[in-house]
């Protein structure tokens, strides 16, 4: 896609906190990967999105989806949907939502609220220090546990 990776490297690491370069030009390649940016009018990135097919080919894997506001993790996931024909079909997208205390609890309302979806599995992740995440724009992450 033609949109300058660079700007999408430094909104990311804004929010997760690290550098995430290496990850995101492969998991954005990926022959199944598909991505969209969003950006407000001064051409600064408030939001992406990535989709990929699941190992079942059925399923389309979401995650990550980084958002300065519901509003925006709304048309993103919408588009999204949409590019997969999947509003037929909502079983067929799978989201690792950050569920946690200090979690996004847009996020949750986002997925049961808007889409009808309620949470499936859960997984626990551990951390030897706190993360430095800002969890209010995280609205989805890649999960290993993810076909």
């Amino acid at each position: 896609n033609e949109f300058g990776l660079e700007k999408v490297l430094l909104y990311d690491t804004l929010i997760c906190g690290i550098p995430r370069k290496d990850f995101l030009e492969k998991w954005t390649t990926l022959p199944t990967s598909h991505a969209w940016v969003a950006t407000n009018e001064s051409g600064n990135v408030v939001g992406y999105i990535v989709m990929r097919q699941g190992v079942d080919k059925e399923d389309m894997l979401i995650g990550p989806l980084l958002s300065d506001s519901i509003q925006v993790a709304q048309k993103l996931l919408y588009i999204t949907a949409e590019a997969t024909d999947a509003q037929k079909s909502a079983e067929r997208l799978r989201m690792c939502v950050p569920v946690c205390e200090s979690g996004n609890p847009n996020a949750v309302q986002m997925i049961e609220s808007d889409f009808g979806v309620k949470g499936g599995s859960e997984t626990v992740r551990l951390y030897n220090k706190k993360p430095n995440y800002c969890l209010n724009k995280l609205f989805a992450i890649c999960s290993p546990g993810f076909g």
